[in-house]
């Protein structure tokens, strides 16, 4: 009984030993084991211990702390002065240029003006305001006679000062051509002479309205025409306003001696001598002469026995008789040119039955005919 009751303080006293010495003996053999990363656990316990903390907690609060850092690190990148620099450079050129295309804008402009000088290829004594209805062309002092020389015309006169010589062997150097019923020449200044008689009936002014408005068109800008219409005396271009000078064969000047051939009337008498001097006095170097009979004043006959130097003359007749013929023909051969028979043509006829025949004037009726009674 009493070895009984010994031994049991004994194994009591035991008991507290054997379950602390497992403890500490695992503490030692985790320490030996985990080393360095058991003494940062329990830095770490320690620095928890003192702020009263979870380890869990403070662990969570650094590793928040570091992904703040680095989305604030992504988002908003350092700056870098180059790129910088790059694109302020950049930024320069484009303002200046924007800067030099408006500063090269008024310089077109007078670029622009040149062009708009193209009515300049009137001609150059030729403006519109001269064609402006005048009162004095009603009566006989009509400006026509200021065209003409105050004395009789004297073929032989002609070039006083040498001025039709001076274009004697031009002819080379003349590269355009005109056309006239046919009848092709080299020429820079052209003159047509036309009858207006009132012989110039059935289709024969028609005829001649229709070819002269073809031999015009076929002109090149380069060249200058004027026209001169004869019967009781001279009808210059744009009568009863006329041109001082030959035109420019210019587009506009074709279309306005259009409109004005579409006025002209005929009148009695075949007069040609005023017709003949002031297409002379315009210095042509090709004259084309059209009628359908002999001048009733004998120009043809002086103008045939005195050449002049430097222009050649054409001549057409219009359904002519053989001794009216001989007559321009002589005009024609005198001036280094061809005589040519002319007729009415379809196109002549067509225009008299579209429009009605041309007036006939026998007396004066305060534009045409002012010469008439």
């Amino acid at each position: 009984m009493s070895e009984t009751t010994t031994a049991s303080p004994q194994a009591g006293t035991r008991r507290p030993a054997r379950q602390s010495e497992p403890q500490t003996s695992d503490v030692t053999d985790a320490s030996e084991a985990t080393g360095e990363e058991t003494s940062s656990k329990r830095n770490w316990l320690k620095l928890a211990a003192l702020w009263s903390m979870p380890a869990w907690l403070v662990s969570l609060i650094f590793h928040f702390l570091g992904l703040t850092a680095l989305v604030v690190a992504t988002i908003s990148p350092p700056p870098l002065p180059q790129t910088l620099n790059l694109l302020a450079a950049s930024d320069e050129p484009i303002e200046e240029l924007e800067e030099m295309v408006v500063e090269f804008e008024p310089e077109f402009e007078p670029e622009m003006e040149v062009e708009m000088e193209a009515p300049d290829m009137l001609s150059e004594s030729f403006e519109l305001t001269a064609l402006l209805p005048d009162s004095a062309m009603m009566s006989e002092s009509v400006s026509v006679e200021a065209l003409m020389p105050s004395k009789p015309a004297d073929f032989a006169g002609m070039d006083p000062n040498g001025l039709m010589a001076d274009l004697e062997g031009m002819g080379a150097e003349v590269g355009q051509m005109a056309k006239f019923f046919g009848t092709k020449a080299k020429g820079q200044r052209i003159c047509f002479v036309v009858d207006n008689s009132a012989s110039m009936t059935s289709g024969r002014m028609e005829t001649a309205l229709v070819e002269l408005d073809k031999a015009i068109d076929s002109l090149s800008a380069k060249q200058k025409f004027y026209i001169v219409f004869y019967s009781d005396t001279a009808y210059p271009l744009f009568y009863p306003s006329p041109a001082t000078d030959m035109l420019n064969a210019n587009d506009k000047n074709k279309k306005l001696v259009r409109d004005w051939l579409s006025t002209v009337q005929m009148c009695w008498r075949t007069d040609g001598r005023d017709a003949i001097t002031l297409a002379l006095n315009l210095k042509p170097d090709l004259v084309y002469i059209l009628g359908d009979g002999a001048f009733t004043d004998k120009a043809d006959i002086e103008l045939a026995g005195t050449p002049l130097k430097g222009v050649t003359i054409h001549t057409m007749g219009m359904q002519v008789k053989k001794q009216d013929r001989d007559k321009f023909a002589a005009i024609a051969e005198a001036h280094g040119g061809t005589y040519k028979d002319v007729g009415i043509t379809d196109e002549g006829k067509q225009l008299m039955k579209m429009n009605g025949p041309i007036p006939r004037n026998q007396k004066r009726n305060g534009i045409w005919g002012i010469k008439l009674k």
